[in-house]
């Protein structure tokens, strides 16, 4: 990886920890650690983890981006391809501490966007969108006390993300219905959640110029190809062992996994 962070001192016992979790496949407490002070210190972290395993030798081709609000800055995670999935996909039984399932849409981009984009440019930033295709994204905290770890905690651990599986989509038409697109999720077949324009931050264009400047100050600039999912329209509820989980967003696609 390029444009390498420091790590500050006080932040080498979390980064351990969350190593080991990932090694050992067993889920650290909150109590005890030290908490990232900021996003960027959270960032920092990501970036150690990282580079211990290696993840980001080459660019990735996909990432997470979310915000509290449509005031608040945004945060980011770069995804793990070993964990980028096309639908359907099966998860052998142990793979994830939890199974935490959320129903998503991304962005594919068929060109590069440039860090330097304006965020008022909404053409701009529509004409670098190919796809809109459905993502399930699996939340598998490393924290054993997943509610207690904070905001910053949460971000150093990759967002709490565990994988992402990618399905259908359609073509990028320029707008969406964000207010009334609908979203359902089936569990083995039944119908366990539908909602109609479930994200809070309703239009999601505005996230994409910020990540593309936080990309690129990571020395990973958004390229052709590259998948950008953007918080769940469906909230977020556990799955099981055993089970199949699709989500249906019937305007744009459909997407499906299996957990062994």
């Amino acid at each position: 990886m390029t444009n390498a962070i420091a790590l500050p001192d006080y932040l080498v016992p979390l980064r351990d920890a969350l190593v080991d979790a990932r090694k050992s496949r067993q889920p650290i407490m909150v109590a005890g650690l030290p908490e990232p002070r900021n996003d960027a210190d959270a960032y920092a972290i990501q970036r150690a983890v990282a580079d211990e395993f290696g993840w980001f030798a080459a660019a990735p081709t996909a990432w997470k981006v979310g915000a509290a609000s449509r005031t608040a800055i945004p945060n980011a995670a770069p995804l793990p391809a070993r964990g980028v999935r096309t639908s359907p996909a099966t998860f052998a039984r142990g793979s994830f501490n939890r199974i935490l399932i959320e129903g998503e849409v991304a962005f594919r981009l068929r060109s590069p966007l440039a860090s330097d984009v304006r965020a008022d440019d909404a053409a701009a930033v529509s004409a670098a969108i190919g796809e809109l295709v459905v993502t399930i994204e699996i939340i598998d905290p490393r924290y054993r006390d997943f509610d207690a770890a904070s905001p910053t905690m949460r971000l150093a651990d990759q967002g709490v993300h565990g994988a992402l599986v990618v399905g259908t989509g359609i073509a990028w038409r320029g707008e969406v219905p964000w207010d009334t697109l609908a979203a359902i999720v089936r569990r083995d077949g039944e119908v366990v959640r539908e909602t109609r324009g479930g994200h809070p931050l309703g239009n999601l264009l505005f996230m994409l110029p910020w990540l593309a400047g936080h990309a690129a100050e990571f020395g990973l600039p958004l390229r052709a190809g590259d998948l950008v999912t953007a918080g769940t329209w469906t909230g977020v509820f556990e799955a099981a062992p055993g089970q199949t989980i699709d989500v249906e967003f019937p305007d744009v696609g459909r997407a499906s996994v299996r957990f062994d």
